[in-house]
């Protein structure tokens, strides 16, 4: 059994909140495995109210005779109904074929070296990729058509500026980027970006003239400066405008100065940063001269306060919040905002929130627009600023229902205009419709990889090859051309052109949006000529809006917007230059807005960026990067299909808790565990001090400590306890009972359930950790592979420490590692439950130990014995062969070829820190700051103790 935390619900009193225990209660977690510690059910149970008996929510899993899973159910299907997903594995344990309920079939051919060769789908699409001697893929071939190729640098006397085998041409669906300039450590210096003459799918010519000829003759070039650690200082983007980012000695985010082209003196953004003694942002100031403060639990760190304040001293913004134990939001109470009176009812600016027992947002209340509000893809009603008619808002109250699987049944909505959205939802998968038009056929609204085709009554969508939404229609005519949008993606799959064409008066209007970094380029049928620099200042954002053409005469030219945000990232407030309210806006839990209002009409057009920071279509859509979120129906319109998705609910929105959760790009974020690894003796107490470091920046993750032996925790954590040394004291009473000693031996019996290669897995961390050819840094790069692939979550090496708090990292292809200035260090590595990528570095593992010549020859022993007993740096020194076997190199192999698709795969590297040397003289200590005790002698990056390439003295012993 699985413990999970008793108390998620409160009922307020008195301004505080106390837990309702009996709702919790006889409400774990089970896991039910079979003799071979595989397991086959897991059951959760779930409660919305006190007084309701526990309903259970049973998961099944099948496996094969080699213990892979073949088969999962979600809670809803009967045991007579197909698997919610269906996996097929080759004999090496690569999945071949794979049947979706909800995404569809998935066919993969892949090569000896497990690169995927070809893959067809439910659609019949099939692509094709072709790799060079390097593994380093050509092109790629979709239905027959070249859509993309790579064109890298060699040793030719052509190729300058540090190209030599980086990639230098990219010609994708969008266009073609070049890149003419790298720095010396890898990190792009120059990029240029042409667009394609038509927006139909290429099929790229082998000659580059010919390619050339497909192409706009204008470049957008961007440009990026980088300092000596490899961090971005300067950025300008394809109109010359130049940003320039400023740091504090530590390296955080401090200032933010922009230059426009075409003037000479630069503006400042964000004109100051600072932070409390855990790094974590208190206050911030804004070109404006608006200050945005930042109020913490002095307990566990969570965000309490979030206010505004203008230069002449105007309270803007005052969100305060409430939490349960477990850390949902109870209660947001924007104090800035008087009290209104309309008919005789009390109007707050309070709103709550209510969670079943598996956390589920259930109820929640607040405010929206009397009149004019809009529970579907519409925007409601814009009321006039700076007066709000406090008739012109009410209270409302939405209560939410879902069936086993987590899909929305019903959401009913109690306001000035009650309204009940009921959903059906498909008895053999989890794709699910409105009722709003009578009958609903999954059939027809979806194609077979489970993509919606209508978003509502003629709205048609249409998706490509790749499963990437490509046009809505926003109005159907059976006379005329349609009303649609139209968007175009590059080869990373974001959306680099977005283009609109309406019929008004006889003419097609085409209006258009191009994003290139840091800058979007809008223009209009009417002559609107628009430049966009876009910046994230801060915690906020700032866009300044240069107009080449068609500037609307009640706005000046080159008007920067400042947008405050809540929590979430939802922009509630736009602000001008002198700190004047633009806009305000306030959403319902959800994402659909319950109110706006603006102090014009013409200005209330240019605001794009809404909900959770993302851009909103005209359809009504949100886009996330990868995926387009309906917030009407509180769910994606596509599944995911990353295969890193633990959730069987390929469309569910962040677990029906959207308050507390933020999904940056639509795919799956790493689990907050955070785990470390210690064997041989009692833990050193500077790296105990990373550890306990951790939970106090990071109160939200669970740090797992894995040792074989309790004492190697408890011992330095006493001494701890005890120390002159006011920092250690406070770590040791504050948190040493949240660090939780894992047994490895556990965790690769759990391993065993999901892995087929667990017990030769263990059985080289024996080895690694037994006998007279012990290693335990090899030990250590084979535990944080197998807990971050069990569990989920992040690795850290003891000696790395971090700075900052991380929050909730998003990982695109469901893994992360650090990279910086073109090294890989598997020091630190983040991975999403069950990841593929994690799984086959530990499939390669396997084999290089077992089967690999050159550690065999004829001995079983050969390879541990030429990896400890060779010094040097030879092909079979110690050093050489560990970082082949289990460390950084064998990792660098399953990223991408190029350092701009690596930038997906990397950590936040700014946050981690590492100790120069150890502070011994605790005299004067108590008359320290905190902060100078808590983070004295760290240094940015990783040295010699977090790299293979300068080898720390007691991992020279180890080895």
């Amino acid at each position: 059994m699985h413990g999970k935390p008793l108390l998620a619900n409160a009922r307020p009193i008195k301004g505080r909140f106390v837990m309702n225990r009996a709702m919790h209660a006889h409400t774990p977690t089970l896991a039910v495995t079979d003799p071979r510690s595989l397991t086959v059910r897991g059951i959760a149970f779930l409660r919305q109210d006190s007084s309701q008996p526990a309903d259970e929510r049973v998961t099944h899993q099948t496996y094969d005779v080699a213990g892979r899973i073949i088969a999962q159910r979600d809670p809803r299907p009967s045991s007579d109904a197909l698997p919610t997903i269906s996996t097929l594995h080759s004999l090496s344990g690569l999945s071949l074929l794979t049947n979706s309920v909800d995404a569809g079939r998935q066919l993969v051919l892949a090569g000896e070296a497990g690169q995927r060769l070809a893959s067809w789908d439910g659609r019949g699409s099939e692509r094709n990729i072709e790799y060079d001697v390097m593994l380093r893929p050509l092109a790629i071939i979709e239905q027959g058509r070249i859509v993309e190729r790579f064109s890298y640098g060699n040793m030719d006397v052509t190729f300058g500026h540090n190209q030599c085998n980086q990639l230098v041409r990219h010609d994708d669906t969008a266009g073609t980027r070049f890149f003419p300039d790298y720095a010396l450590q890898g990190a792009l210096l120059t990029e240029a970006r042409q667009f394609l003459l038509s927006l139909d799918v290429p099929d790229w010519p082998v000659a580059e003239a010919e390619r050339d000829a497909l192409l706009e003759p204008a470049p957008l070039q961007s440009r990026w400066r980088f300092n000596a650690l490899g961090e971005a200082i300067e950025q300008a983007d394809a109109m010359g405008n130049r940003q320039v980012f400023g740091q504090t000695v530590a390296g955080q985010s401090k200032t933010l100065g922009l230059t426009q082209a075409g003037i000479s003196q630069p503006q400042a953004l964000l004109a100051d940063t600072r932070y409390n003694a855990l790094n974590q942002v208190e206050q911030e100031t804004a070109g404006n001269g608006v200050v945005s403060l930042y109020s913490y639990d002095q307990q566990d760190g969570r965000l309490t306060g979030l206010s505004a304040i203008s230069a002449d001293g105007t309270l803007l913004q005052q969100l305060d919040y409430s939490y349960d134990p477990v850390g949902n939001i109870l209660l947001v109470n924007d104090t800035s905002q008087p009290d209104r009176y309309c008919n005789n009812q009390l109007i707050e600016p309070i709103s709550h929130y209510r969670y079943d027992t598996l956390y589920q947002l259930i109820e929640a209340t607040g405010r929206e627009v009397r009149n004019g509000a809009s529970h579907g893809p519409e925007m409601p009603g814009l009321q006039p600023l700076p007066t709000i008619d406090p008739c012109q808002v009410s209270n409302y109250k939405q209560r939410y229902s879902y069936d086993a699987a987590g899909n929305l049944l019903q959401m009913r909505h109690e306001g000035a205009h009650n309204f009940t959205r009921n959903m059906h939802v498909a008895p053999d998968s989890n794709r699910s419709l409105p009722d709003d038009d009578g009958e609903v056929d999954f059939v027809t609204s979806f194609d077979a990889n489970g993509n919606l085709l209508q978003l509502v009554r003629g709205q048609a969508m249409r998706w490509d090859v790749r499963n990437q939404l490509a046009l809505v229609t926003l109005l159907q005519r059976k006379s005329a051309p349609n009303d649609e949008e139209r968007y175009v993606y590059d080869g990373q799959g974001q959306r680099c052109r977005k283009i609109t064409r309406a019929q008004a008066s006889g003419r097609t209007l085409v209006n258009e949006v191009r994003y290139v970094p840091g800058l979007e380029i809008r223009t209009t049928a009417d002559g609107e000529i628009l430049n966009v620099v876009t910046a994230q200042s801060g915690r906020n954002r700032v866009q300044v809006l240069h107009w080449e053409a068609g500037k609307p005469g009640t706005i000046a030219n080159d008007q920067v917007r400042y947008s405050l945000s809540d929590h979430l990232g939802s922009s509630t407030l736009e602000l001008d230059q002198q700190g004047g309210l633009i806009s305000q806006e306030s959403y319902y839990p959800f994402g659909g807005t319950a109110w706006w209002a603006a102090r014009s009409a013409v200005e209330a057009k240019y605001k794009t960026v809404r909900y959770s920071g993302k851009e909103r279509d005209a359809s009504g859509l949100y886009y996330y990067g990868y995926r387009y979120y309906a917030p009407w129906l509180q769910r994606w319109i596509s599944p995911d299909i990353s295969g890193e998705d633990t959730d069987l609910n390929l469309y569910k929105m962040l677990k029906n808790n959207p308050l507390n959760h933020v999904d940056l790009k639509g795919n799956v974020a790493i689990p907050l565990n955070a785990h470390f690894y210690w064997e041989g003796g009692d833990i050193p107490i500077p790296h105990l001090q990373n550890m306990l470091l951790f939970k106090e920046i990071n109160p939200d993750y669970q740090v797992n400590v894995w040792t074989s032996k309790v004492k190697h925790l408890l011992t330095p954590l006493a001494v701890m306890s005890e120390s002159n040394d006011p920092a250690e004291r406070h770590l040791a009473l504050a948190h040493g009972d949240s660090l939780i000693q894992r047994n490895p031996e556990k965790l690769f019996s759990s391993l065993g359930q999901a892995y087929p290669n667990a017990q030769k897995l263990e059985a080289i961390y024996s080895r690694e950790t037994n006998g007279p050819y012990k290693n335990y840094a090899a030990a250590s790069d084979v535990i944080e592979l197998a807990s971050t692939y069990m569990e989920g979550g992040l690795y850290m090496d003891a000696d790395v420490a971090v700075g900052q708090p991380l929050g909730s990292l998003d990982a695109p292809h469901g893994f992360l590692v650090h990279i910086e200035n073109g090294l890989t260090s598997n020091a630190i590595l983040a991975s999403a439950p069950r990841g593929k990528i994690a799984g086959e570095i530990m499939d390669t593992i396997v084999d290089l130990y077992t089967r690999s010549p050159g550690m065999m020859d004829d001995n079983e022993n050969y390879g541990w014995e030429k990896k400890r007993s060779t010094p040097g740096e030879g092909l079979f020194s110690r050093l050489k062969l560990t970082m082949h076997m289990t460390g950084p190199s064998l990792v660098r192999n399953f990223l991408p070829a190029t350092a701009e698709e690596n930038k997906a795969y990397a950590v936040p590297h700014d946050k981690f820190f590492y100790r120069e040397t150890p502070y011994t003289n605790n005299t004067q200590l108590e008359q320290r700051s905190l902060s100078a005790i808590f983070f004295r002698n760290l240094r940015h990056g990783l040295n010699g103790e977090g790299r293979w390439a300068n080898v720390r003295p007691g991992r020279k012993t180890s080895i």
